[in-house]
């Protein structure tokens, strides 16, 4: 029977409990921790300055400055004093919430109203102009302070994150949120050099991280990363950027926008500009059925709503004009001093805001005169007849009544009004018969066109009525097709001079097409227009009022029938429109509807009825034999099928997309067994680091993964003594230190001598240098292979004591 003999006990060292723990020193940790601060506000300050071309101008930027930079260094230095700690998150909302209150969206008003009101009237303010804008939205300071609100947020989000060690790295979860934003907006993409910027502070954060919370083993380092460990990281801040530079040559996002919406195709069709009607489209598409008004009405026929009025067409932008003079009211008022009520019929309509008005833009019916119910300031724009609330109305209106005329002409009627005149004598500006630059000529040679097919069609066209309604037809004609689709596909979204010229080569659209397309040809045929924009008719609910509950709670037209009723209609975004408006000199500004199979046609302007088939079918994706309005493409056109299949976008777009998200998961497949080898490593140095018996194991099992991951695993039955003198013969530039690990875990092992806490640092320091000197002798081949796939993972890689020994405790 064999024995183990035991060595003469050597002098133990100090128990590892009584030993005192080498303390950092403080000011290493607090200049870690103000450049760990540093990096986070870098990080979210480069983020949100890759929106910068979402947002035009760079005017809303210095805002962000100061505060994002005091909330990260502030918390960040909080939480490293003890007994402080719980001031940290307190601290960062309290300069978030000056730096809100201090902002001059907040500090505009002028009215009797509370801070949280007028926050969300400044909010709703920023919603309607972030809604009625495509990238770049226009600068103004409600948009600032909603750029600067979402900076602040996700701030916050992150000193959150950061609060808590095993939560800190999700902070690249909110700073994705602004590159994200910008990759799917921009035209160019989130841009490398803010990707870049973003990745270092996350690295530099990353790699600092072990300094930033009390009680853990980086209290064991009293100095920062080691050249080893800066040059690491500065390798992977270049793999990284490099990888972003590489996969910006064909990953959408980068130097593109994600999605086609936000990429704007097609060369010089592209659609960059800030365009109100852009956001309309994709209302439509998006088939939203959320009601976003309801109101009562008394007419036979619900009325169009409007918001906007667009009047100026020869410039780069489509937008309202918000330098028209305005008259300020309050209650109501009558906005029309000089209407007149001829040949028309009065109506009312109800508007319902018991659930919170959701923007200042109120919606009126055309020709409206007395409005009654709004409590607070509201401006009024007579040009355009636009209405919009100040911040104390929109928090305190609940409900608006309006009286209005709609017009109640037959065609004949409204000739011979034209023909004699008389009733009107303003006229409207230039502005209103103003085509856009056209040097190629181009646009004048599709409207020219365009004109000449209208009036072919048509019984006659010498008054300007007359050829209002030869080009209302032809639009609503069987040679133009409704599709929501067709525009976004084909790279004419939107509207200005380049979307209508590809429209009408096409002949496909929604209803901005058809209006932008009627306004211009109206201009060219010498009839001053405008664009329109707001809701169709809603949907009535079935729902009625009595008119004699209408007066008893407004005095507002009275002259309705006590005993009539008052209809319910809802709104939601699929009623989204915009119609031309075209001066007629005896009827003014006079609605058309050339939209097919959308809204009502005017009365003045019926459809023609001799063809029930000039209505052309609605589809909502590309045909597949798309009408071009030839003679030979007519016969595709009808019989276009209103429920077509839904046809497949671009191709080379769905091919790099896929092969985007390939390449993604192969990373993320390939990036498993890497960490999970880290985290066993990381394991294993945090129960060395505690001393003690322990610590040879982790030791013993740690230096077998490192050469099992080297390809030189150990063997069955080799001795701890073996295995470290035939790794160290293998790789001598680390033989010392292979050595050095040998002898301390044979002395645990086998004569209970265990490593005390002092010695660690050395022990551990050895192991990295053997582990490092042992990968890098690998062939760079296999050093990849060794990297993406260790060999220490496989099961009955490691043994936790050689066979045939024992372990004296």
């Amino acid at each position: 029977m064999s024995t183990i003999t035991r060595e003469p006990d050597r002098q133990q060292s100090p128990d590892p409990q009584d030993a005192p723990r080498p303390q950092p020193p403080v000011a290493h940790h607090l200049m870690a921790r103000a450049i760990a601060a540093l990096c986070l506000a870098l990080a979210v300050l480069a983020g949100f300055a890759s929106i910068t071309g979402v947002i035009e101008g760079l005017a809303w930027f210095p805002a962000l400055l100061l505060p994002v930079i005091g909330i990260h260094l502030c918390a960040g230095l909080l939480r490293g004093i003890w007994g402080l700690r719980w001031a940290a998150l307190p601290a960062a909302v309290l300069i978030a919430f000056t730096a809100l209150m201090q902002h001059p969206a907040m500090q505009s008003t002028g009215y009797s109203v509370t801070g949280m009101q007028w926050f969300m009237a400044v909010l709703s303010e920023a919603a309607l102009q972030f809604s009625t804008q495509v990238p770049p939205v226009a600068y103004s300071r409600y948009v600032a302070f909603v750029i600067l609100l979402l900076a602040l947020v996700v701030s916050l989000l992150i000193e959150v994150l950061a609060t808590f060690k095993k939560l800190a790295l999700l902070i690249t979860i909110p700073l994705c949120f602004a590159p994200i934003i910008a990759s799917l907006f921009k035209q160019e993409g989130a841009g490398i050099g803010y990707l870049a910027l973003v990745v270092a502070g996350i690295l530099g954060f990353s790699a600092l991280h072990p300094y930033l919370y009390r009680g853990t083993s980086a209290e064991h380092h009293s100095h920062f990363p080691s050249r080893k460990q800066l040059g690491f990281l500065g390798a992977t801040s270049a793999a990284c950027i490099a990888a972003m530079l590489a996969a910006s040559m064909w990953v959408p996002g980068f130097r593109q926008g994600m999605f086609p919406e936000g990429q704007r195709p097609s060369g010089d069709l592209l659609a960059s500009n800030v365009d109100p009607l852009l956001n309309l489209g994709r209302d439509l598409r998006s088939n939203s059925g959320a009601p976003v008004l309801r109101y009562y009405t008394s007419a036979d026929h619900a009325p169009y709503l409007r918001t906007a009025v667009i009047e100026d067409l020869n410039t780069t932008r489509w937008e309202p004009n918000e330098a028209l003079p305005r008259d300020t009211y309050f209650g109501d008022t009558a906005v029309e001093s000089d209407f007149t009520t001829f040949n028309s019929r009065e109506e009312v309509a109800l508007l319902d805001y018991s659930a919170g008005i959701s923007s200042p833009v109120l919606p009126l019916p055309n020709r409206s005169y007395l409005v009654e119910g709004i409590i607070g300031n509201w401006d009024w724009t007579p040009e355009t007849s636009v209405a919009r609330l100040s911040g104390d109305a929109v928090a305190q209106t609940k409900q608006v009544a309006v009286a209005y005329s709609e017009l109640d002409l037959s065609p004949k009627m409204a000739q011979s009004l034209e023909f004699y005149g008389g009733i009107r004598d303003d006229t409207p500006t230039d502005i209103y018969r103003s085509l856009p630059e056209d040097p190629e000529g181009t646009l004048t040679a599709a409207l020219d066109q365009g004109l000449k097919e209208a009036y072919a069609q048509a019984k006659a066209s010498r008054s300007d009525l007359e050829k209002a309604v030869a080009i209302q037809d032809y639009l609503r004609s069987a040679r133009f097709i409704y599709s929501e689709r067709t525009p976004l596909r084909e790279g004419y979204d939107g509207a200005n001079k380049r979307v209508v010229e590809a429209f009408l080569e096409r002949r496909q659209g929604y209803c901005v097409h058809f209006a932008s397309a009627m306004a211009l040809m109206a201009r060219e045929a010498g009839i001053p227009s405008r664009i329109a924009v707001g809701y169709a008719p809603g949907k009535a609910t079935g729902t009625t009022v009595k008119a004699d509950d209408v007066q008893q709670s407004s005095s507002i037209n009275t002259q309705l029938n006590p005993t009539s009723e008052l209809t319910e209609y809802t709104v939601s975004g699929k009623q989204a429109h915009a119609w031309p408006e075209l001066y007629l000199g005896a009827l003014g500004w006079i609605p058309f509807e050339p939209t097919p199979s959308q809204g009502q046609v005017p009365s003045y302007a019926p459809e023609k009825s001799e063809k029930p088939e000039a209505a052309a079918p609605t589809i909502n994706e590309v045909p597949t034999n798309r009408s071009t309005g030839r003679p030979e493409d007519q016969g595709a056109a009808e019989t276009q099928d209103e429920t077509a299949p839904e046809a497949q976008p671009d191709g080379s777009f769905t091919g790099w997309w896929a092969a985007g998200v390939a390449l993604i998961a192969l990373g993320a497949g390939l990036s498993v067994a890497p960490l999970r080898r880290r985290r066993l490593k990381q394991q294993r140095r945090q129960v060395a680091s505690q001393a003690g018996a322990a610590a040879a194991s982790a030791l013993w099992m740690e230096l077998q993964a490192a050469g099992a991951d080297a390809l030189t695993p150990a063997d069955a039955n080799e001795t701890v003594n073996g295995y470290t003198r035939r790794l160290a013969a293998k790789f001598e530039p680390c033989a010392t230190e292979l050595e050095l690990l040998g002898a301390v875990i044979q002395d645990s092992f086998y004569a209970g001598r265990h490593p005390s806490t002092g010695q660690m640092p050395e022990l551990l320091g050895s192991l990295d240098r053997a582990t490092h000197q042992m990968h890098r002798s690998l062939p760079i081949r296999q050093r990849v292979a060794a990297a993406l796939f260790p060999a220490s993972l496989r099961r009955a890689a490691l043994r936790r004591v050689p066979d045939g020994e024992q372990i004296n405790a």
